[in-house]
């Protein structure tokens, strides 16, 4: 038992750290990771909703949804801040009284039922132009 467990650690470190080994097991390995990035993007989602919270208690308007991805990135400093687990940029959806932020998820297509987003937000600012 001890051995399997060595050799299971020993190939999930082979995987992480070659990136040719990574490339191969990720269509595999992927799936299973899904609740996982779910929950992640889940709580990210929930942290960028803060961001703009402070944004606007601060007296300054949120980013326009084309600024988006650099706001996020400039105000969090964690490399790739501005994306999601599956490597697609968090997006920001804005009407005239509310904001969602939100993840495109496992599809990697944004406005899809698949998506992870925020409860509608009310606005108290404007938007950048």
């Amino acid at each position: 038992m001890t051995k399997l467990l060595g050799f299971l650690l020993l190939a999930i470190g082979a995987i992480v750290l070659v990136p040719a080994l990574r490339e191969r097991a990720m269509p595999h390995v992927a799936p299973a990771l899904d609740p996982f990035y779910s929950w992640s993007a889940r709580n990210r989602v929930t942290e960028i909703v803060d961001l703009l919270h402070e944004e606007e208690t601060l007296g300054r308007s949120i980013p326009a949804p084309r600024d988006f991805a650099a706001f996020v990135d400039r105000r969090d400093v964690k490399k790739g801040a501005s994306l999601d687990p599956w490597g697609t940029p968090f997006y920001l959806q804005v009407n005239r009284r509310t904001y969602i932020v939100g993840s495109a998820g496992k599809d990697r297509r944004p406005r899809t039922p698949d998506d992870i987003v925020s409860p509608p937000q009310p606005r108290t600012g404007g938007t950048r132009r």
